[in-house]
């Protein structure tokens, strides 16, 4: 019962959709970031709906969907799903990072509510990257040759299923890391969620559970499942390095920046991929 409490809380904190409400105390709380990468799961789980559903719907219409349109779907799935509660983390570090100020300065602006220029020009090159990565990857799916480049549906679904991991294994690491980093402040979300949970249970799940995603990537996507795997464990490593130096640990806004990075990162490694293959 505690678990369902706290994956409760889990998505009434880290997404938009609706749940019932939850007393914040440790016993409730106590999985919650265990519970974290469900969130990922429901963002996968939609985009291939989305996936089969436009791929269904290409074959029954006399005039393809846009690429354009379906590219920016994707686009805005995951943030519709959250809420966009990363992407403000993401925007409050990359204003952060860009002042280049000491380490109790840092701290101050992520704690303002209000967005700098740093913070307005990452979102804006962020979604625009993006963007333009999902639509190659649309390309490559959608497109007028991708009939010739997968046999049958079951492939181009099987092809897509990499992509979406992603969502998961982004969470893994990012409660992985909120279970063993350092935090940088004795206050703030991070503090509770860390203060609150089974930071060992967390950990040592966490750790399974993207052990086995890794080796299913690696089994039957081979070199796309190590690079995946690989681009997310090396921003993994780039967001310890960034946190402990600029911050002194992680903070919520931080670990927005790095499912952000995460995310985008691995969508990049896919892009370059479909070029090679």
């Amino acid at each position: 019962m505690s678990f369902l409490k706290s994956i409760a809380i889990t998505f009434g904190t880290f997404s938009a959709i609706p749940v019932p409400r939850v007393e914040w105390n440790q016993k409730n709380m106590r999985y919650m970031m265990a519970a974290f990468p469900l969130v990922g799961l429901v963002i996968a789980l939609v985009s291939l709906a989305c996936f089969v559903f436009g791929i269904r719907l290409n074959l029954a219409l006399s005039r393809p969907i846009s690429l354009h349109l379906i590219a920016l779907i994707f686009t805005l799935l995951p943030v519709f799903i959250t809420g966009g509660i990363h992407l403000d983390g993401f925007m409050d570090t990359c204003d952060a990072l860009a002042s280049r100020a000491n380490r109790e300065k840092k701290l101050e602006i992520l704690k303002d509510s209000h967005s700098g220029a740093f913070a307005v020009l990452g979102c804006v090159l962020y979604f625009l990257s993006y963007y333009l990565l999902t639509l190659e990857v649309c390309d490559y799916f959608f497109g007028s040759q991708s009939s010739s480049r997968f046999a049958n549906f079951f492939v181009r679904f099987m092809n897509f299923l990499p992509l979406v991991s992603v969502f998961v294994m982004s969470r893994l690491l990012s409660a992985f890391a909120v279970a063993t980093f350092p935090i940088a402040k004795n206050s703030g979300l991070v503090h509770t969620f860390a203060s609150a949970s089974a930071r060992k249970f967390t950990a040592i799940f966490c750790y399974l559970f993207f052990f086995l995603i890794s080796s299913a990537l690696i089994y039957f996507w081979h070199f796309l499942g190590i690079a995946l795997v690989g681009a997310s464990l090396s921003i993994f490593c780039f967001y310890f390095i960034v946190a402990v130096k600029n911050f002194g640990g992680i903070t919520g806004d931080t670990a927005g920046w790095f499912l952000q990075m995460c995310e985008i990162f691995d969508l990049a490694i896919f892009v370059v991929f479909t070029f090679v293959s």
